[in-house]
């Protein structure tokens, strides 16, 4: 459920009421201002300069704990240290931690993330209780994010993600909440293309997950045109690196 985190605008009124919107960052106080900028810079650098930024965002987690423009560099921060580590330990550590001071009402899209890395360590039934919630908070992330092409992206994972769901896993949705979870490739292609219309270019894997959608609809062309996109983008993430092996083998299925 990650890549290419982004900067967010167009708050909600519910999140200005708490702190000044990313569009009016400059009005923050001075501190949080340099840092956020000093962050936002770490974040586009190597993997030392991204566990740099963790760990300079920990040390004023307690000062800035209902600030939400610093919250979602500190989501964004913890889901990148969570792609750096090939541990599996480490990754759940990742996660668990950053749950224990989750406030999911205020911050939705920080608890939709939160549920999406949580699905990787789960059970096939708590893989669909936390699908359901994580698609009720990305619901209201995107209600109060509108213009964010990241929360599009997830968007189209989870409708990717369900539209593929085997047999036994709808059963056991069916069993656990009543009715399964329903979408269609067709919907997460409107999300994927709404995340690349708002930040073209905007990753790699979103640009596979094009391509994918195009080669389920049996249509090989605009498949092509995408990953041929995916393929001029370097592999940076350890999401990116996987991302080139599902390309690699989609490349094969579609080329025969």
């Amino acid at each position: 459920y990650l890549t290419a985190h982004t900067d967010s605008e167009g708050d909600s009124e519910e999140e200005k009421g708490r702190v000044k919107s990313p569009d009016a960052v400059v009005k923050l106080e001075e501190g949080l201002f340099n840092l956020l900028q000093q962050v936002d810079n770490l974040h586009k650098g190597s993997e030392d300069d991204k566990k740099e930024a963790f760990r300079l965002l920990l040390e004023k987690d307690d000062k800035y704990e209902n600030c939400v423009d610093f919250l979602w560099r500190l989501a964004r921060a913890y889901g990148d240290l969570f792609e750096m580590t090939t541990d599996t330990e480490e990754k759940r550590k990742y996660v668990t931690d950053e749950e224990q001071d989750l406030e999911a009402q205020s911050f939705p899209w920080k608890f939709a993330i939160m549920c999406g890395y949580m699905s990787q360590f789960e059970s096939v039934q708590n893989k669909i209780r936390n699908g359901y919630l994580f698609k009720e908070h990305l619901d209201k992330a995107i209600e109060l994010k509108p213009q964010d092409p990241f929360l599009y992206y997830l968007n189209g994972r989870w409708c990717y993600s369900v539209a593929q769901l085997s047999w036994i896993e709808k059963k056991v949705a069916a069993a656990l909440f009543g009715t399964p979870p329903t979408s269609t490739v067709e919907e997460a292609l409107h999300n994927f293309l709404k995340a690349e219309e708002m930040h073209p270019g905007y990753s790699k894997c979103n640009y596979v997950y094009l391509a994918k959608c195009y080669k389920d609809l049996g249509q090989k062309n605009n498949a092509l045109k995408y990953c041929d996109s995916a393929l001029s983008i370097l592999s940076v993430t350890n999401e990116d690196k996987e991302a080139q092996k599902d390309l690699e083998a989609l490349l094969l299925t579609l080329k025969l």
